[in-house]
């Protein structure tokens, strides 16, 4: 079981029973139109939550008034204010889907007022209420953004109600450590407080937690602790809980009778104060405790009346429940068509609560399929009926079976093709850039093959030079060996042109981005870029081009200006990086 919803704590006030009287005189107050706006609005406010411990349909009227007349003083706070206590009113009467329409009017007014502790408020009651329709990923979701932003204000108070609230949820997906934690965190901060007016639903759900970890004594003691703080406070609806709830300890201690005493005191509590809520949980322990007791026709009665009062409010966990309690009594009366048809809406209940979006289409053929099969109930076809919609039913899910898997097929063949592409690529750009490489290292070595020829032919000069002065057989020798060394060497030039053609060829992209980067580069700039990004050094470089060492210093010196650089940047680094 969980615990009653924990909406009135968002209240600022106290919601114990005020006099006659002073609802009489706030009333009056209220509906004066000679009185201020504001003076009205306080009273209608101070009404609303007198009304909400007595009369629940009132605080819904009282409501709407607060509505219309901050529509008419045209206060958008006072309006998101009056949506959240009219939202308050139908939540508790388990109206909960008409409570989120109110709490998101509010939510929207305060989002565009920026209003945060408001907004903290607002976003606590809507997580609350999607708890109790078993929405419990919404439920988180909200109710985390109104601790986080009640931590970063400070507002202690405003973070005790979320943690109790995300307690709850934790409590129902049965995390019942994290659901015990939230709830003593709860618990101390109301103590830090003072809030003794909250303490009995703080102790009721930490005796809750205490049940789920299978620690009866503890659950009882906290039980028995709300219910006393409760009666001291004349809060007959946190009484009524408590009493429900040490009667569910009872019923599971098989002790029936002593469960049976509890029960009777809650729903006898919440018949008076009309909490059609909480009676339609009340009833609903007590079925199941009557159906323990195999008093069958004792608990289909109060489990329908349970589920009469939910068909209303849309509270899923309990039509849940109540289904399930239905489809028992039936069971042990004897009406097993009657348990076989509640026993359906169980199941499907519960694949709602858990998975609502992906069961809908589930939902309506189990539902069709319920009816068909209660039109066949009597037939004598029955049987053969029955295997033709079970046949049916699995060609509709061997289709759907054939449709995820083409799908997913298609998506590897898809995924591979992708992968084969890119894996391509990569094998052509590591050939290219081989290949690249390779043209790179072969011009490298022919520019020091022509830089070597240079040398050579210098070296021949000056062996010219020699050999004039040299006679007889010394000279026809040297002369001999002179031009076999020529001949040797005579394709130096045609070398040095093929050099230059393939250095064009090969840079045609560096010299492209050379000339997209720096303006005013001219070509004998750009082919001394390429030497020195081939690794040359001054002297073979000025070996290449038939002049002098120092004049390719100067050049160097040129092109750092040109290119932008300081004297102690790598000119060939630079350029190789490009």
């Amino acid at each position: 079981m969980k615990s009653l919803f924990c909406i009135i704590l968002i209240l600022l006030f106290n919601t114990s029973f005020l006099a006659q009287t002073k609802i009489d005189s706030l009333r009056n107050v209220f509906e004066n139109t000679s009185k201020t706006d504001s003076i009205r609005f306080n009273a209608g406010t101070d009404l609303l939550y007198s009304q909400l411990g007595i009369n629940l349909e009132d605080a819904k009227v009282t409501g709407n008034k607060l509505i219309q007349l901050a529509i008419k003083a045209n206060n958008k706070l006072w309006l998101a204010q009056a949506n959240r206590y009219t939202g308050t009113a139908n939540a508790i009467n388990g109206e909960f889907v008409k409570a989120n329409t109110y709490f998101f009017k509010s939510f929207n007014i305060l989002s565009s007022l920026d209003h945060k502790k408001e907004l903290t408020t607002t976003l606590n009651n809507i997580g609350t209420v999607f708890y109790e329709l078993g929405n419990y990923t919404q439920a988180q979701d909200y109710l985390l953004r109104s601790l986080k932003l009640a931590e970063e204000l400070s507002y202690e108070d405003l973070a005790s109600r979320a943690l109790n609230n995300l307690g709850n949820v934790h409590q129902d997906l049965r995390n019942n450590n994290e659901a015990l934690d939230y709830y003593q965190r709860s618990l101390s901060l109301k103590e830090k407080l003072g809030q003794k007016h909250r303490l009995p639903a703080a102790y009721n759900n930490l005796g809750l937690a205490y049940s789920n970890l299978k620690d009866s004594r503890q659950a009882i003691k906290s039980l028995e602790k709300s219910a006393k703080l409760a009666k001291e406070l004349n809060d007959k609806r946190s009484e009524s809980r408590a009493y429900s709830n040490i009667g569910i300890q009872y019923s599971k201690q098989k002790k029936y009778d002593q469960a049976l005493t509890y029960f009777n005191k809650s729903i006898l509590i919440k018949t008076k104060i009309k909490d059609n809520d909480g009676l339609a949980s009340a009833f609903l322990y007590r079925g199941q405790n009557y159906l323990a007791m195999k008093d069958f026709n004792s608990a289909k009665t109060d489990c329908l009346l349970s589920l009469e009062m939910t068909g209303k409010s849309g509270a899923l966990n309990l039509q849940k429940e109540g289904c399930d309690c239905v489809s028992k009594s039936f069971e042990g009366i004897g009406n097993y068509r009657s348990a076989f048809l509640y026993n359906q809406k169980f199941i499907i209940l519960k694949d709602s609560i858990f998975n609502k979006e992906k069961t809908k289409e589930i939902t309506r053929n189990e539902m069709k399929y319920e009816f068909e099969k209660e039109q066949l109930a009597d037939s004598i076809a029955f049987q053969k009926q029955q295997t033709a919609q079970k046949v049916t039913f699995q060609k509709n899910l061997n289709k759907q079976h054939r449709k995820f898997y083409i799908t997913l097929i298609a998506s590897i063949i898809a995924i591979s093709l992708l992968l084969f592409t890119y894996v391509k690529h990569k094998q052509n750009l590591k050939l290219k850039t081989s290949e690249l490489e390779f043209k790179q290292k072969d011009l490298t070595n022919l520019a020091v093959n022509i830089s070597n020829n240079h040398e050579w032919a210098e070296s021949l000069a000056q062996r010219l030079d020699n050999l004039k002065a040299a006679t007889g057989r010394k000279r026809a020798k040297e002369l001999e060996d002179l031009e076999t060394e020529i001949k040797n060497k005579i394709w130096v030039n045609n070398t040095s042109d093929k050099f230059y053609q393939q250095i064009d060829e090969l840079g045609s992209s560096f010299y492209n981005k050379l000339t997209s980067q720096f303006d005013g580069l001219t070509k004998t700039d750009i082919r001394l870029c390429s030497l020195i990004k081939l690794n040359l050094n001054t002297k073979q470089i000025a070996t290449l081009q038939n002049i002098n060492p120092s004049s390719v210093k100067m050049s160097r010196n040129r092109l750092r200006k040109k290119l932008n650089l300081s004297p102690d940047e790598d000119l060939t680094g630079f350029l190789r990086s490009l």
